[in-house]
């Protein structure tokens, strides 16, 4: 690293401190945006479980006299009308009921005789009302269940009143560290790649664009730098705005769902320890590393390319939003990760990050992953020089 190289990178990061827009983005954004997400999705969670429990619903049931004891048990639900129907109506909405019960018409006959009878609760997911209602009627639909059990039994001789205590239950053992980890491993690699992504494009487009606007990048050619020297300086500036972020966006997580969430009360299910081992977070700063350069040396070429901020600003928006892109793609993948997948930049990042998070690093994942990404990072700091080099494309009109 000469001092040339290093004087660029030291004026690079001047400028970029005193732009607000990045300060904000890089400092303050993260401990605003989270907690504030957070918090409005817990509120939004607890004010519809509260309206939830109050609404007045209607619920129709085709053929109650087949079984009179799915009106009793679905009638004494709070909130809930029954409405006994013959027949089911042609449309829900005349008929104002927000879900329906249908009974078959020879349900007793079908169960004397061993036949496979369903019953069925219709509702509309895509209606909030109709949707809740098939929530709030679960432990009813369960009552009728065992009614209907208990007719079958009776049907073939047995002496009973009440269906037997026979219990089947899903618990979730859990605990929050254990949940704190998985959604360490969705959430941190996707969250970092935002945010690489993120702080490194206004640094990368004034750093570039913003120089040849302001008329500035025609005194900072005639300097005794080479041009290599001169976009590796660019480079390595970008490259620290960007990492800034990422840390800054951890921080935020952290501070969002260990901190606050612990003691807010709408936010309290929220709350999770979110404990990364600081071996970890070597490794994951480690592997994020290419990818960041990556990112930088592509967004540094954009802006040598570019005519104007505008045109650069553009161009960059592409390049941030295909980062996003491959990053969520890591949210599906399986367990079983196709060895190709580890060659796809900004991907294969995300995907070794995650299984470094969850203790399951295979070593040709890594090898792959890291390989590529320094081979890319690699090319793009090549096309870069080249490009800041080429006085015709720099200058284009």
């Amino acid at each position: 690293m000469t001092a040339k190289t290093m004087a660029v990178f030291r004026k690079e990061l001047i400028d970029t401190l005193r732009d607000g827009r990045t300060i904000f983005a890089i400092f303050v954004l993260p401990f605003l945006l989270y907690p504030a997400l957070i918090m409005l999705v817990g509120y939004i969670h607890a004010k519809n479980d509260e309206e939830a429990k109050t609404f007045s619903v209607r619920v129709g049931i085709v053929g109650t006299a087949q079984l009179p004891i799915a009106a009793e048990k679905i009638g004494a639900v709070e909130g809930v009308t029954v409405v006994p129907m013959e027949d089911e109506p042609a449309s829900y909405d005349d008929a104002n009921v927000q879900a329906l019960l249908v009974l078959p018409p020879d349900l007793m006959g079908m169960i004397a005789r061993g036949d496979s009878v369903k019953v069925e609760l219709r509702y509309k997911n895509a209606d909030n009302k109709s949707s809740e209602t098939a929530e709030r009627l679960k432990p009813a639909l369960d009552d009728v269940r065992q009614a209907l059990t208990l007719e079958w039994a009776r049907s073939r001789g047995a002496d009973v009143d009440r269906p037997p205590a026979l219990t089947v239950e899903r618990k979730d053992i859990s605990s929050k560290k254990e949940l704190g980890r998985y959604v360490a491993a969705l959430m941190i690699p996707y969250l970092l790649i935002f945010m690489v992504a993120a702080g490194s494009m206004q640094t990368a487009i004034d750093a570039t664009t913003g120089e040849k606007e302001r008329s500035t990048l025609e005194t900072l050619l005639a300097s005794a730098a080479t041009r290599a020297e001169l976009v590796i300086g660019k480079v390595m500036a970008v490259l620290a705005a960007s990492l800034t972020g990422a840390v800054t966006g951890l921080f935020g997580l952290w501070l969002s769902f260990g901190v606050l969430a612990s003691r807010v009360a709408i936010m309290q299910n929220q709350a999770l320890e979110l404990s990364v081992s600081p071996e970890k977070m070597v490794l994951l700063f480690l592997t994020l590393l290419p990818a960041a350069i990556f990112l930088s040396a592509t967004l540094v070429a954009i802006g040598c390319f570019a005519r104007s901020m505008r045109e650069g600003q553009t161009y960059a928006t592409y390049v941030y939003m295909a980062s996003v892109f491959l990053g969520l793609s890591s949210f599906t993948q399986s367990e079983s990760i196709p060895m190709k997948q580890f060659f796809i930049p900004i991907l294969n990042t995300a995907l070794l990050q995650r299984e470094i998070l969850t203790d399951t690093v295979q070593a040709s994942h890594a090898f792959a992953a890291i390989g590529s990404s320094s081979l890319l990072a690699a090319l793009m700091v090549v096309i870069a020089v080249r490009l800041f080099s080429n006085e015709q494309v720099l200058f284009r009109t």
